[in-house]
């Protein structure tokens, strides 16, 4: 049920968004970024994906395909919650009209309240624009300097 939910949010943020590098070259080797040393971020991403079960996205604009990297560099996790807030961190990013509508779902079914979302949100508007980020160039870098590099402060996500 989940891939399913997962690939209807895709196609929607596909059909409504401006896509952003949709033709930049970006994928994911599990079984190379298991190889990695711990706490880097190429084995941070694989540990994310293999502990929720997840495999790479590999469709969709830059966003999409980088969007488990960037609850790696936000310290949030796959919950409705934190993806909410990961919505409110993107949209202050770039322009993603899903993002919003995402966001707004959020707040009116009070699954997460104003104060985190503007939390996101602000965090999103302070880091450096991981869209001009070389995401495979660092998968070898500690997590905790590629976010030093970027700007970003670990998302603590309190319900």
């Amino acid at each position: 049920m989940q891939e399913l939910q997962t690939r209807v949010v895709l196609w929607i943020a596909r059909t409504i968004n401006p896509q952003v590098y949709a033709n930049r070259e970006f994928s994911i080797n599990l079984e190379e970024l298991r190889q990695l040393p711990q706490s880097t971020l190429g084995h941070e991403v694989a540990q994310f994906l293999d502990q929720n079960g997840f495999n790479p996205i590999n469709s969709g604009d830059w966003i999409q395909r980088t969007h488990d990297v960037w609850h790696v560099l936000t310290g949030l996790q796959p919950s409705k919650h934190d993806e909410f807030m990961l919505q409110a961190f993107t949209r202050a990013q770039v322009f993603r009209p899903s993002s919003t509508i995402l966001v707004l779902v959020g707040l009116l079914t009070r699954q997460i309240n104003f104060t985190n979302i503007l939390k996101a949100y602000r965090s999103g508007k302070l880091v450096k624009h991981l869209v001009e980020c070389d995401i495979e160039s660092e998968w070898q870098t500690p997590l905790a300097q590629v976010r030093q590099k970027l700007g970003i402060l670990p998302l603590d996500s309190p319900k």
